[in-house]
């Protein structure tokens, strides 16, 4: 597949035209990294700050929710990615209900 030069596009635009164009170059995977990178550094973060790895499950599957939601209404990632979202928050959701700490 040919894609379009790099000089093609208008960066007069903002970061937002580059990201957008990168994101389209790799089949959207730097959408996916960022929200991956994301969903690690709170869940990390929740988890040394509490040591409740559960709790931290459940906040850092919502964290990625809303950041995934306005990516997915701005059209940067697919509705398999948000799919896979709502899914890590329901998961996080329901080990923290099972939690019997």
């Amino acid at each position: 597949m040919v894609y379009l030069s790099p000089a093609s596009i208008n960066a007069s635009l903002g970061f937002g035209e580059v990201l957008t164009y990168v994101n389209t170059i790799t089949n959207s995977w730097i959408s996916n990294m960022f929200l991956l990178g994301i969903y690690v550094i709170i869940l990390m973060g929740f988890y040394k700050a509490k040591d409740d790895f559960s709790g931290a499950m459940a906040v850092a599957g919502y964290g990625t929710f809303v950041i995934s939601l306005f990516f997915w209404v701005g059209g940067f990632i697919s509705g398999w990615s948000f799919g896979i979202v709502i899914g890590l928050a329901i998961l996080g959701t329901a080990i923290l209900m099972m939690d019997h700490n």
